[in-house]
């Protein structure tokens, strides 16, 4: 992916990287979850995803990480605990989990830096705790490529950065096709996700959210297996 549009206002940066030939207009999106601390988290979409849903035209959205817990006893979500332990969410997990969305693209947002909780709005605060930037256990694109959070853990810390971002996986063509990412070094995570919520709205204009079917065929043997043999 090249990159198509950059941008920068006070304390906020912008990428955006979009596949030659996608078009980004009226997709409909199945949200898999937030990448965080080298691990999917069960409780990251719950605090930030009151803030992007209404992006998707909705206040919530179903995320699939948080809902695959009860499929195939368990075995799956373990697969894919593993799978991004060792990786990240990277396409081939996305490949392999495809059958279940049941929207035409795969969304997962990866946090670096200062991630947002409902107890702290400043991103200046507890600069002393273990989140900062270097903590986060590098994040792959979905490319497996490094992304530019991974990129800047190894340079100087700045605890006060927070580092978001959002890759879009196409189901049709197995393989990502957009990435907005954002450095923001601003005052508040409100502010923060505020801006990050315009920018997918101005990116990707008139997507709406749809869910996951883990009905639909998926070897957790398979997933445990890929992650061996990408490593």
């Amino acid at each position: 992916m090249g990159s198509l549009l950059g941008g920068c206002a006070e304390g906020t940066q912008f990428d955006t990287k979009l596949a030659p030939g996608f078009s980004a207009a009226h997709h409909t999106l199945s949200v898999f979850g937030v990448y965080k601390d080298g691990q999917m988290s069960s409780d990251a979409w719950g605090t930030i995803g009151e803030r992007l849903a209404p992006w998707l035209g909705q206040a919530q959205c179903p995320v699939g990480y948080a809902s695959v817990a009860a499929a195939h006893d368990g075995t799956l979500i373990a697969a894919i605990d593993d799978y991004a332990r060792a990786i990240g969410p990277t396409d081939e997990l996305l490949v392999q989990l495809a059958p279940a969305a049941k929207g035409d693209l795969i969304l997962t947002i990866t946090l670096a830096g200062r991630p947002p909780t409902p107890e702290k709005v400043s991103v200046n605060s507890d600069n002393n705790s273990g989140g900062g930037a270097g903590a986060m256990g590098g994040s792959r694109s979905r490319t497996g490529q490094p992304t530019g959070a991974e990129h800047r853990s190894h340079s100087p810390i700045d605890t006060n950065l927070l580092d978001i971002v959002a890759s879009l996986f196409s189901v049709s063509q197995g393989r990502s096709v957009a990435e907005v990412s954002m450095q923001y070094s601003g005052e508040t995570v409100d502010d923060a996700l505020h801006k990050f919520a315009q920018r997918l709205s101005t990116t990707l204009p008139g997507a709406t959210c749809s869910g996951w079917d883990w009905s639909r065929p998926i070897d957790p043997d398979r997933i445990r297996a890929s992650a061996t043999t990408t490593e």
